[in-house]
């Protein structure tokens, strides 16, 4: 199953998908809902990561989340000087939670040139 055109972080002239470090499934304790983590390195300062999930008209075997970099807004009177909006740290960890975008098998973290699938046994998580 292809996710819908559009829906996708990729498309956006000022995104692009990036490659990722590390991610895995964690639970928040004292809470029901399981998270993505993902971990990696930024393509240069003036970025920001984020998770992206793509859009199905029908649920898929593994529901794509993309890594992306966005690249970041510059404030209106941006005189050059000073830090820009997104800090200057290259290493950045973003954690969604999955509620309503697990496919029938489990979720596939998409990188630039990598894709991740990590299986959910719905018994063991829910």
């Amino acid at each position: 199953m292809s996710a819908i055109p559009g829906g996708s972080m990729s498309a956006l002239p000022s995104a692009r998908i990036i490659n990722f470090e590390k991610a895995e499934l964690r639970r928040l304790p004292f809470q029901d809902s399981l998270y993505l983590w993902v971990q990696g390195r930024l393509p240069a300062k003036g970025f920001d990561a984020r998770l992206s999930p793509r859009i199905y008209q029908a649920r898929p075997d593994y529901w794509g989340i993309e890594v992306a970099a966005c690249k970041c807004k510059q404030p209106d009177n941006d005189t050059g000087e000073g830090v820009d909006e997104c800090g200057e740290a290259l290493i950045f960890e973003r954690s969604m939670p999955l509620t309503g975008i697990i496919g029938t098998r489990g979720v596939a973290i998409i990188g630039a040139d990598q894709e991740q699938r990590i299986d959910i046994d719905s018994e063991a998580f829910f």
